[in-house]
């Protein structure tokens, strides 16, 4: 009797899993209409959709979306807005190509230029230089779609808080280290008095064989001073720059480096390994 009620218990579990899995299918997001993205209640009077922007030369672009909205006559404001494959790829080349300058204006010829980052988007705002447009404005129109997050993505969080250096966080997805980069990096930089250093993750998960393939090619050492581990890599990095990279239980990769002996850069590793492994992004 028993074994029946158990089986009863079983199939019902198994059935509203099979509902919940068919309710999140039919909660699919609707296609955006581009048509509809108004700027303070002004419809565009043009759209043009690029789904293969291959011409642009940017890495991991997925898409290109221009609007042209008639503010008033003889006055247009014209958005750009690239969409890249996930936001890691949107904030590298947001800091690293040396196109944005963040809130402040750039002139271009006779236009002002201004720029607005959120999520996997980077939006383009184009438009008269007589003519500045307010920040807020343009910052409630980049609200209006879907999966907005400004500032930085929150896999930041699981770095150690302690020493920042402020203004020397980054992202690096092509290059790291001076090799080949298999896998999207978040950096940050650290100073204690005398001392400097800098903590890196992987954004995601890594399988073994793209790290083994991205540690092979850092030039590796003995460490001295402390107990060698073989689950992680030791490597100098630079003139008296030593380094510690482990991949850790799950699949995160986590990276140490700086202008400091063997001891300190394995406490401070063992430090950042913890809150990564810990965090939950």
């Amino acid at each position: 009797m028993n074994c029946r009620v158990a089986r009863l218990c079983l199939l019902a579990a198994f059935a509203f899993v099979a509902m919940a899995v068919c309710a999140c299918k039919e909660k699919e997001v609707p296609p955006l209409d581009h048509a509809s993205i108004l700027y303070k209640n002004i419809r565009p009077s043009h759209v043009n959709v690029n789904e293969n922007p291959v011409g642009e030369n940017i890495p991991s672009l997925v898409k290109r979306v221009d609007f042209s909205y008639p503010v008033m006559p003889g006055d247009t404001l014209d958005v750009s807005i690239l969409e890249f494959k996930s936001d890691v790829y949107a904030m590298d080349y947001y800091t690293n190509s040396g196109r944005f300058q963040g809130i402040v204006p750039i002139l271009r010829g006779s236009f002002l230029e201004q720029s607005i980052r959120s999520d996997a988007r980077i939006f383009i705002f184009r438009h008269d230089s007589f003519r500045r447009y307010e920040r807020s404005d343009l910052e409630q129109y980049v609200r209006n779609f879907p999966g907005y997050r400004g500032g930085f993505p929150q896999e930041f969080l699981s770095l150690p808080f302690e020493h920042r250096e402020a203004g020397r966080t980054s992202i690096q997805t092509q290059n790291f280290l001076g090799v080949k980069s298999y896998f999207p990096v978040l950096v940050q930089s650290y100073r204690d008095a005398n001392l400097q250093w800098n903590v890196a993750r992987s954004w995601e998960q890594v399988d073994s064989d793209t790290y083994d393939r991205w540690a092979a090619q850092l030039k590796k050492v003995e460490p001295k001073g402390v107990v060698r581990d073989v689950e992680n890599t030791y490597f100098n990095a630079g003139e008296g720059v030593n380094g510690i990279a482990s991949r850790l239980p799950g699949g995160r990769i986590v990276v140490v480096w700086g202008y400091l002996g063997w001891f300190d850069l394995e406490r401070r590793f063992f430090t950042a390994s913890d809150r990564i492994y810990e965090a939950r992004f």
